[in-house]
């Protein structure tokens, strides 16, 4: 349980650094599950637009599926993969169990596979989608490294103690000087 609320002590922290808001993250992802509460419902109502359109069902099973490991993803793993693989596992088993349900409890509407090979689309989709997300960030950090700038450098959390007691910002630009090399690299 400690590991537990260690990793909810830390994803606040974890989200402002890679950037964005823990509520606006929290927000897409609880969209994302609601929509989600589509898949136990008995049927659609009668004259809802684009019922009658052929694999309509498959394509909503894809965007689903892709937003919900996306957002889950953007909100449960910021900078770590730890929680991914949990993630992907958690949105297989959900595939699998409205497809159960589907087959148990709404006879008036059907059990598929081709609804859960969707679903595991839907899942790479998303996982994709998070990783693109990671590696681009990744690689506009490494670009600010690269010009002997630190990327954390211009986190609103980076403040230090003036002696007259106040928080006072740090300059990113002057705090970063003193670490660019006297002869650096030319650019590639």
């Amino acid at each position: 349980m400690d590991v537990v609320a260690e990793f909810l002590r830390r994803l606040p922290h974890e989200i402002q650094h890679v950037g964005g808001s823990l509520p606006g993250r929290l927000g897409v992802l609880v969209l994302a599950l609601v929509l989600n509460v589509g898949f136990y419902l008995p049927s659609l109502p009668s004259g809802t637009p684009g019922t009658g359109m052929p694999g309509l069902d498959k394509a909503v099973h894809l965007l689903v599926f892709a937003l919900t490991v996306w957002a889950a993803g953007r909100l449960l793993a910021p900078r770590r993969r730890f929680p991914m693989g949990w993630i992907v596992l958690v949105a297989l088993a959900h595939g699998l169990f409205i497809e159960l349900v589907q087959l148990v409890l709404l006879p008036e509407r059907g059990a598929e596979a081709a609804d859960v090979l969707f679903d595991v689309i839907g899942i790479a989709l998303g996982v994709g989608l998070w990783l693109g997300e990671r590696l681009r960030r990744d690689r506009s950090g490494a670009r600010l490294e690269r010009d002997g700038i630190e990327p954390d450098a211009f986190a609103p959390d980076r403040i230090e103690q003036s002696g007259t007691g106040r928080a006072e910002p740090v300059d990113p630009v002057r705090s970063q000087i003193d670490q660019v090399p006297e002869n650096p690299a030319p650019p590639r």
